[in-house]
This record gives C-alpha cells, sequence and structure tokens, in this order.
C-alpha cells in the first residue's frame, strides 16, 4: 500500500510538473513558421523557425530597461548558446553576431558580448505570444544596454574572422 500511495505521488509530482512547463508556452502558430535566415554557421545559408527554436531547451528571463521606453521585456526561448550548441559551437567562437531586424535595423554583438551575456533568442513572452510589431523573434540580453534588445528579427549572421 505504501509502495503504491509513493507511486500514485510521482505520477502525480510529475503532471504537475509537465502542466507548468507547458503553461509557460505560448500560442505562437500566427509567426511561429516564419522563416528567420542564419548565415556563417554553415558552408550554405538556411533558416530556422519560432516552432523551432521553441522546442530547444528554453528559459525565462525579465529585464528592465534604464528607460521608461525600453520597460521591462519578459522573454522565453531557447539561449543563443543552446542553439549553438546543436552546431557544435558556442558565442565565443566568432568575431561578431549580427542581428537584423525587418526595419534594417542591425545590433552588432563583438568581444564581451560573446564571453560575458547570456542571449535569449525569445520566440514570446511567457504565456503571451510577442507583439506583432517584434515577430518573429526578439533578442534580449538581461544585463546589457536595452537598445541591444533587438526585436523583428529577421536575419541573424555569424562572423568568424574580421571583416568590413
Amino acid at each position: 500500500m505504501k509502495r503504491k500511495l509513493i507511486g500514485i505521488g510521482l505520477v502525480l509530482a510529475l503532471l504537475l510538473t509537465l502542466s507548468a512547463c507547458g503553461a509557460k508556452t505560448a500560442d505562437i502558430s500566427d509567426y511561429g513558421n516564419t522563416k528567420i535566415t542564419i548565415s556563417g554557421l554553415t558552408d550554405e545559408d538556411f533558416t530556422v523557425t519560432p516552432d523551432e527554436l521553441a522546442k530547444l531547451e528554453c528559459v525565462s528571463r525579465t529585464a528592465t530597461g534604464a528607460t521608461a521606453k525600453a520597460g521591462t521585456v519578459e522573454a522565453y526561448g531557447p539561449l543563443l548558446d543552446t542553439f549553438l550548441a546543436q552546431y557544435h559551437c558556442k558565442m565565443s567562437d566568432f568575431q561578431k553576431i549580427r542581428f537584423l531586424a525587418l526595419d534594417g535595423y542591425k545590433t552588432v554583438l563583438k568581444g564581451e558580448y560573446l564571453t560575458d551575456y547570456e542571449v535569449v533568442l525569445a520566440v514570446s513572452r511567457g504565456k503571451n505570444p510577442l507583439p506583432e510589431s517584434q515577430q518573429p523573434l526578439r533578442i534580449l540580453i538581461p544585463d546589457a544596454e536595452s537598445s541591444m534588445w533587438e526585436y523583428a528579427v529577421t536575419r541573424i549572421e555569424f562572423v568568424r574572422e574580421a571583416d568590413s
């Protein structure tokens, strides 16, 4: 009887854990299949989607910018290093990493940003999808200036050696 109760307790604990994880994910079906171009990571450019990124091990992070305009940002998605691990790489393997947004805005990570910072590839805001203006991908670097928190990212370029 005691073993049966322990077994039932373990099953209930597992179900609660799984349902809690599921509750963190948002419905991203409106933009989940949007292609994000990846350049410089392999011999050929390729694309990934928010749906594919959401299948990786994801984290939740929140950061507050220094200005009211930056506000507080909640991000849910894989770390950039988690994404890169699939290709046997890490951020520090690159000279720089560029994130390009739909509107032409560009954020470039180099130096300490490649070694000392955590970069979240946010596919949602926890239980909520990204606002339409921020889709398909938002970048959150919790300990960096909010000017580095790019949104509407459609292309990521990995540069191994110095270029112009």
